[in-house]
């Protein structure tokens, strides 16, 4: 059903790693990273995706860091790549990998930290379609093993993808029928129907997200959150009861909580925007609720925003100078420092923050 495969021998790799390495340095010491990069060398798979990490997330520096660290995921999975994009796939494989190959394969200068990374050869040559049609099969045998969060919201997005598109849900319509339809996926819980069209696959784009979500993976809460923005715009537009937009909108926020209070900075941001101003976006439409609004909610999530910073906690930073901008009239201290956070994170809102 799938090429993809595992012989668990990783088992006997994550049992070194742990011996070896957990047990004597602990996990993030410099002497244990050190560690990891000398085993992975030593054609340790477990060993050779933490590698991976450590450049994919700039622990470790290096000229072309995602270019680096795909090849080393590529290792881990015991996979090569054709110049003419073949998989050749063995079994000494650590099964997590599946998925960091397929995150690649979706996300390379499209979203993400792969937005404006380096050029990957090996990728550049795979037509998009062909991309996502690898991504699905890698993170279903990547479930098949282990039941990876990551993998399993990116099997919702790509579904999402092609149940959206007539020319996508074509072109992986015979990997999806192959790879997730009529599934038992044991380790997931998640039993699938049957796909044969976009409708179906909308729906288990859901089913999927909604099983990463309660794994707690904070990005398919943000799926699902955006899912129901775009519904509850639907529903407004339509007049629809307000009973049933009622409960829409109660869940749209239960999602960005679920993800905002593990410190994830866009829902954090985003839920604080819904309760400062009671709006909620989707597909270039907008919809107010008022009653939603509570200013010290919207402070708290803006606040948390800024507690695990990326990029979209720079908006956090700007939404607090903006919304509650007395905090900083007398404390210019306070306002240099997160206006140096802004410039830090995002150089286009502090452009903007400028002009405040």
């Amino acid at each position: 059903m799938n090429k993809f495969e595992c012989d668990e021998s990783y088992k006997a790799d994550m049992k070194e790693y742990m011996e070896k390495i957990v047990e004597k340095y602990g996990i993030s010491s410099q002497s244990a990273e050190r560690e990891i990069m000398c085993m992975a060398d030593m054609g340790n798979k477990v060993a050779a995706k933490l590698y991976a990490d450590m450049v994919f997330y700039h622990k470790i520096l290096r000229r072309n860091p995602y270019k680096e660290a795909f090849s080393l995921y590529l290792r881990s999975a015991d996979i090569k790549i054709s110049d003419n994009g073949s998989f050749i796939s063995g079994v000494k494989s650590y099964p997590l990998s599946f998925w960091n190959i397929g995150y690649y394969l979706v996300n390379y200068r499209k979203a993400s930290f792969l937005e404006k990374c380096e050029s990957i050869d090996i990728i550049d040559k795979m037509p998009y379609n062909e991309r996502l049609k690898a991504a699905l099969e890698l993170s279903a045998a990547c479930i098949t093993y282990t039941d990876a969060p990551g993998a399993i919201n990116l099997i919702g997005r790509i579904l999402l993808e092609a149940g959206s598109a007539d020319d996508k849900f074509s072109a992986l319509k015979p990997v999806i029928q192959r790879c997730i339809a009529e599934r038992e996926f044991d380790r997931i819980s998640l039993r699938t129907g049957d796909i044969n069209c976009m409708e179906d696959c909308l729906r288990e784009a859901n089913n999927f997200f909604t099983v990463a979500a309660a794994a707690g993976y904070v990005y398919a809460c943000n799926n699902l959150a955006a899912g129901e923005a775009g519904n509850i715009v639907r529903l407004d537009s339509q007049g629809a009861d307000k009973e049933e937009i009622e409960e829409a909108v109660e869940r749209y926020k239960e999602y960005l909580r679920l993800s905002a209070d593990k410190y994830e900075p866009y829902a954090a941001n985003r839920l604080g925007l819904f309760y400062m101003t009671g709006e909620i976006e989707a597909d270039g439409h907008k919809v107010t609720y008022r009653d939603k609004i509570d200013q010290a909610l919207a402070k708290e999530y803006f606040k948390k925003a800024t507690q695990y910073p990326d990029a979209n906690s720079a908006w956090a930073f700007f939404n607090l100078i903006k919304y509650f901008h007395k905090d900083y009239d007398t404390n210019i201290e306070l306002m240099n420092e997160h206006m140096d956070y802004i410039r830090m994170l995002n150089e286009k809102v502090y452009d903007i923050a400028m002009e405040l």
